[in-house]
């Protein structure tokens, strides 16, 4: 997988729309809107990519995105979704400069 800046993102408001809804799920701790090509597919295309703190929190929290995000997109339209453990996500993503949310960081002697 490479991920870059989109050459054609979506509009900004589906976007805010998009970040409305990752605020609303609890346990994200950041979001990015980058393009993603992946080696098999014909043309890159505009993903939604999460980090979250715990990798075992991942299926609630699909779920749950998933779920809200259903409300922002008409039916038969949707965006991939690549969970990843915060400290996991790779460079290339945070490199895009496509960053939509940013939840709080607990300091690491302040996780309990």
């Amino acid at each position: 997988m490479f991920f870059g800046a989109p050459a054609k993102p979506m509009p900004e408001i589906m976007a805010d729309a998009i970040s409305q809804v990752v605020a609303q799920v609890p346990g994200i701790v950041e979001a990015h809107l980058p393009q993603c090509f992946i080696e098999s597919e014909e043309e890159a295309r505009q993903v939604l990519v999460i980090g979250v703190r715990r990798r075992g929190e991942i299926p609630r929290i699909a779920e749950a995105l998933m779920g809200k995000l259903q409300l922002v997109f008409p039916p038969g339209q949707f965006i991939d979704i690549l969970p990843f453990e915060t400290g996991a996500v790779p460079d290339g993503v945070r490199q895009a400069g496509c960053q939509i949310f940013t939840g709080e960081k607990k300091a690491w002697w302040k996780v309990w």
